[in-house]
């Protein structure tokens, strides 16, 4: 699972981004939680002081007759507040108007207002009310930091979480990427293979098994298909084989009839090109159904495909085409199925390539030891489109290149079939005006 997986619809994404979120919502209650309780705790403290600061002024007027005396309770007053210096006091008459005013230049725009009156056998006649007023301010100044505190916290250990969070779903998630690394591994020619059970998680166990069963439907599906192509080809093939014999009996009869013999003749040949058709097919079916090629060392390849290139020399000449041989190799290989892949080349070549060109074929050594086998010709491209169909069973890119009456489509297919026989692939590509088609093998 990479970084830039948590932006997309992942599963692990999506794991990892709820428990973000999750984790933010929890830390971010518990520091409201925390900002709450110490934000009502200093509100309690500033109402004792309060409270307690009252009670002073009171006991003050209650106990002190010093305060009768002309400037005596302005003193007294000022040596209570200035032990507090955050706590001004205002002292009210009858009307409402100021008489005293501790620190009037320093009195707060914002705080805590305590207003309480006085009793009338302790005021002297003048004073009614005071007012106490405990500024605030150092106070939200330290909620504030807090809060800056909380907020940071919470962010660091929600990303934290989350990222502890990251490797614990990448750990997690092992077993679904091993699934998906054995689902990779599978393949049309191996499906006998089945998905592993051992150590995957039961809540895996289910799809595994459930996947595992339509493993089975498709291989028991696949070999009926198998078995339908190998029982059509057999069918055809004995009826094919008898028309083929009565013909040749025919055509070596005394009978000077020329029309009769031009017929059977024309039904001698179509039938040998159904016999032809009917073999490949069954040649198909044995690669499908996992042949495997009988190897035997090759010293030379280039002389290999020298010897088939003269076998078609008249079909090349008749096309205006001459051929070369790039490159050599050896190896272990299975020459008649390799002659055959390469007729099947050196046709498709003839057909297609340009009149007074030169038809190559290249031989050359690949990187972890394969070899690459490939005829290459100028001529009309292959739309990119098509390229990858070409090693389809009869498949034609169009018209103008079928030429159905001297080929059925299966040559290609033929060439995949002999790449899969020795362990290798086949290729195409067709770009600049040049049309390279070959098989990788494994020696």
């Amino acid at each position: 699972m990479r970084l830039n997986g948590l932006v997309g619809g992942t599963l692990g994404g999506r794991l990892v981004r709820w428990l973000a979120c999750l984790s933010l919502g929890v830390l971010g209650c518990l520091c409201l939680g925390v900002y709450v309780s110490v934000k009502s705790n200093i509100e309690a403290q500033q109402a004792s002081r309060l409270d307690k600061s009252a009670a002073a002024i009171v006991h003050l007027f209650e106990k002190t007759q010093r305060h009768q005396q002309p400037g005596a309770l302005a003193h007294d007053l000022e040596d209570l507040l200035r032990v507090n210096r955050d706590l001004h006091l205002k002292l009210l008459d009858e009307r409402g108007d100021a008489l005293f005013i501790s620190s009037p230049d320093a009195w707060p725009a914002e705080g805590r207002t305590y207003t309480f009156n006085f009793s009338a056998e302790p005021r002297r006649k003048d004073y009614v009310a005071a007012v106490l007023v405990l500024d605030t301010a150092p106070d939200q100044a330290i909620l504030d930091r807090l809060a800056l505190i909380l907020w940071i916290a919470a962010l660091i250990g929600s990303a934290a979480i989350a990222l502890g969070g990251y490797f614990i779903v990448f750990l997690g998630l092992a077993p679904v990427r091993a699934l998906a690394e054995q689902t990779r591994n599978l393949a049309i020619r191996s499906l006998d293979g089945r998905l592993e059970t051992e150590g995957i998680p039961a809540e895996l166990q289910v799809l595994v098994d459930q996947f595992n069963a339509l493993l089975d439907r498709l291989e028991k599906a696949y070999q009926q298909l198998e078995g339908f192509n190998a029982d059509v080809a057999h069918e055809l093939r004995t009826p094919l084989a008898n028309i083929i014999a009565s013909s040749e009996l025919a055509l070596r009869g005394k009978e000077r009839d020329e029309c009769l013999r031009d017929c059977i003749g024309s039904n001698l040949e179509e039938m040998r090109r159904l016999s032809g058709i009917v073999d490949d097919m069954l040649f198909l079916s044995l690669a499908d159904r996992g042949a495997k090629a009988r190897r035997a060392p090759v010293q030379s390849l280039a002389g290999m495909c020298a010897e088939v290139a003269d076998y078609y020399e008249a079909v090349l000449t008749e096309s205006g085409l001459q051929w070369t041989v790039e490159g050599d190799g050896a190896g272990c290989f299975d020459s008649a199925l390799l002659k055959r892949a390469l007729s099947n080349l050196l046709n498709n070549a003839a057909r297609h390539a340009e009149r007074g060109s030169t038809v190559a074929i290249r031989i050359a050594q690949e990187a972890g030891g394969q070899i690459r086998l490939s005829v290459a010709n100028r001529g009309e491209p292959i739309h990119p489109g098509s390229l990858p169909h070409i090693f389809n069973r009869f498949f034609r890119v169009d018209a103008s290149r079928s030429q159905g009456s001297q080929n059925h489509g299966l040559g290609l297919a033929i060439v995949s079939a002999i790449a899969r026989m020795h362990d290798g692939e086949p290729f195409a590509k067709s770009e600049n005006g040049e049309t390279e088609i070959g098989v990788r093998l494994r020696p």
